[in-house]
């Protein structure tokens, strides 16, 4: 049986698969986790709901089945949305500069999953004519909403991320704020979703990368760092990854990346109501059992003040 959805293809055996590489002995431990993580869940007086299950399963999943580990990013995940307004406050799919940013760029989950279980986001400029006014924090927001619709329709095992710089100008890439991108790679990517990155790889790059990823390396962690791979042409993507995988665009085989992304706005409509939950989600300070602290890790209190960067 075939349980995928328009835009994720995701068949009744990934599952399996994936938790035997997490070390599960049987799906009914695994269940058993959820179980457990729900009841503490109920049990935190600040949380502004019960997660649902699917969430929680991919919560566990990204924190490799660790209980613990996934109790923390939960927090995290209602607490940045509480307190990270800068990029939580205006976020939904319906906002006019949403619908603007799916305009000007592309930023496309494929459907299908590469052999070891990751999911390949392919992100390019759609309309350059469009791009002096796009707003790299709504490409932060865009994200996020494509990791909200991940965690209750994906299995989200990691990800293979590739930037195709085609259609950037250099004008784009220095307009990206270095607090954005903290935002983006560690507090949300990282300390929220947890996500594993296993490559990124960065094809017809413009002129102006090699300081575009001198402040990238500042961010992230070396480890990290080492696995964005410069490409001077498609081949080692195609090894990598797949023709069957890869968009027709770069004469890959599956659907081009106007339909693909036709396909994602249709997504956030389908959900609208949702998304529209997600903006109610705050949590409640009063009543949080430990407070807390000021932390430059998130932001919080502090917005980054402590961040520096040359």
């Amino acid at each position: 049986m075939d349980s995928s959805t328009n835009l994720f293809e995701v068949h009744d055996n990934i599952l399996e698969l994936v938790l035997n590489l997490l070390n599960y002995s049987s799906t009914s431990s695994f269940y058993e986790d959820i179980r457990k993580i729900r009841e503490w869940i109920i049990k935190q007086p600040h949380f502004p709901e019960v997660m649902a299950d699917k969430n929680i399963e991919n919560f566990l999943i990204l924190n490799k089945g660790s209980v613990e580990k996934c109790k923390e990013k939960i927090e995290n995940y209602y607490s940045v949305r509480t307190h990270l307004t800068d990029i939580y406050g205006n976020i939904n799919p319906k906002l006019p500069y949403m619908e603007y940013t799916l305009k000007a760029m592309y930023f496309v989950p494929l459907p299908k999953l590469t052999k070891d279980f990751y999911r390949v986001l392919y992100h390019k400029i759609r309309d350059t004519s469009l791009t002096k006014n796009l707003d790299y924090d709504d490409a932060v927001r865009l994200l996020v909403n494509i990791q909200e619709l991940r965690m209750t329709e994906d299995i989200t095992y990691g990800d293979v991320v590739i930037m195709d710089g085609q259609n950037t100008p250099p004008s784009l890439l220095f307009k990206a704020k270095p607090t954005t991108l903290y935002n983006a790679l560690v507090v949300i990517y990282k300390k929220v979703f947890s996500n594993r990155i296993k490559a990124v790889y960065l094809i017809n790059a413009p002129s102006c990368i090699e300081w575009f990823l001198t402040v990238i390396k500042k961010i992230i962690k070396p480890k990290i760092f080492e696995r964005i791979h410069i490409c001077e042409n498609w081949n080692t993507i195609f090894e990598q990854i797949g023709e069957e995988i890869l968009p027709r665009d770069c004469g890959g085989k599956e659907k081009s990346l106007e339909e693909l992304q036709d396909i994602l706005a249709q997504e956030f409509k389908k959900h609208q109501q949702y998304f529209d939950q997600l903006d109610t989600l705050r949590v409640n300070e009063e009543l949080r059992p430990q407070r807390l602290e000021d932390n430059n890790m998130f932001g919080f209190f502090g917005n980054f003040k402590k961040l520096e960067i040359d």
